[in-house]
This record gives structure tokens, C-alpha cells and sequence, in this order.
């Protein structure tokens, strides 16, 4: 039977992301905790990742992350997932625009001692903003 600890640990990290509980997503980071979005790092340390997931939660209050598929290997967990809700807060510096979107994208969770380490963010940027008409000239 395949070890499913780390797929645990990211079902956990979603519950706690469409539950806007912080305090439980925190508590699934490693103390040296980074993310790396788009090949560039992005947030070191817990608190900085809450934070931003924070800024996320505010900017689009009633998103939803949906699994598409969710994979793990040698202790890193690939998930691919779509994420869906409307722009109803400020997002990151621009009004909010008050339209709904939905993008699918894709992280690789590196799973240790039973929390994440490290996560890789691809995501669809560039759809995102087009539907929420963010992009210049939309």
C-alpha cells in the first residue's frame, strides 16, 4: 500500500485554504518554508505565506480551490486544481472588478516531517487577469 502521509498533508492544506483558516494552514508549513512561483521565489516563512494567502482571501472571498488530480512520489505531492470565485476586494494594489473567474493550475508540494517545505506555483496568471480585465487594453 502506497504511503499517503503527504497527499494527507495537502488535503489538509486545501481544507484549511477554502475554510479561510490561517491558523491551520500555518500550522501545515515547516518553519523554513518557501514558495517558488513561476521558477522565482516568491515567500519565505510561514507567517509571509499566510499573509499573502490572506491578501488572496480578501481580494476574492468566496474563492474555491477544486483538486483535479493529486499525485505523490518520493515525499513530493503534485496537485492540480482549478480555482474559481470573484474579484470582490482589492487585488494586490488594483480595485476590485467585481468579476468571477475560474483557472486551473498546478503546485508540487514538498512534503517533510508531515508539513509542506517547499511549494512550486503554476498557475495561470495571464487567464486570470484576463478575466477579471486587468490586462492593458481590456
Amino acid at each position: 500500500m502506497a504511503d499517503t502521509r503527504g497527499v494527507d498533508v495537502v488535503r489538509r492544506v486545501i481544507a484549511c485554504d477554502n475554510g479561510r483558516d490561517a491558523a491551520g494552514y500555518r500550522a501545515l508549513l515547516h518553519a523554513d518554508y518557501q514558495s517558488i512561483v513561476h521558477g522565482e521565489p516568491a515567500t519565505t516563512g510561514p507567517d509571509e505565506e499566510v499573509e499573502q494567502l490572506e491578501r488572496w482571501w480578501s481580494a476574492t472571498s468566496d474563492v474555491h480551490l477544486e483538486p483535479l488530480d493529486l499525485y505523490e512520489s518520493n515525499g513530493a505531492v503534485t496537485l492540480r486544481y482549478t480555482l474559481a470565485g470573484t474579484n470582490d476586494g482589492e487585488f494586490f494594489g488594483q480595485p476590485a472588478t467585481g468579476k468571477p473567474f475560474k483557472v486551473e493550475n498546478c503546485t508540487l508540494f514538498e512534503i517533510a516531517g508531515g508539513r509542506v517545505r517547499r511549494a512550486w506555483r503554476y498557475s495561470d496568471t495571464l487567464g486570470l487577469m484576463s478575466q477579471l480585465g486587468l490586462l492593458p487594453g481590456s
